[in-house]
C-alpha cells in the first residue's frame, strides 16, 4: 500500500469519524458538545504539529552549532589552535547555525 493510499484511507476515516461525531451531537442536543482529544484531529493538525516539531528540532541543532561560535569555547577544545584558526572555526560555526535556521522544513 502506498503512502498516498494510506493517506486516503486516513482521510476517509477522519470523514467517517466527523460524521459520527456530528450525529452524536444531534443526539446529545444543544447542551453538549464534542471535546477535543489528543492529536491528530485532522490531517492539517498533524501536518502543523510535525512542522512545529521540525522547527523546534532545527532551532536546537542551530543552537548547538552556534555554541561553537565563541573562540574561547573553541580554545578549550583546541588549546593549540592559533587565534586565526579559532576565529575561522567560530565563523564556520556561525555559518552552519545560520544555514540550519534558514533551511525550510521539508527541504
Amino acid at each position: 500500500m502506498t503512502n498516498q493510499d494510506q493517506r486516503g484511507q486516513w482521510a476517509e476515516h477522519l470523514r467517517d469519524e466527523a460524521g459520527a461525531i456530528a450525529q452524536q451531537q444531534v443526539t446529545a442536543g444543544a447542551t453538549h458538545g464534542p471535546v477535543e482529544g489528543p492529536l491528530p484531529h485532522s490531517l492539517d493538525d498533524t501536518a502543523a504539529a510535525a512542522h512545529d516539531a521540525v522547527l523546534v528540532e532545527r532551532e536546537q541543532c542551530a543552537a548547538v552549532a552556534a555554541s561553537f561560535a565563541a573562540p574561547p569555547r573553541l580554545a578549550q577544545l583546541r588549546p593549540d589552535a592559533t587565534p586565526e584558526q579559532l576565529e575561522w572555526a567560530a565563523a564556520v560555526a556561525r555559518h552552519i547555525a545560520q544555514a540550519i535556521r534558514a533551511r525550510q522544513p521539508g527541504a
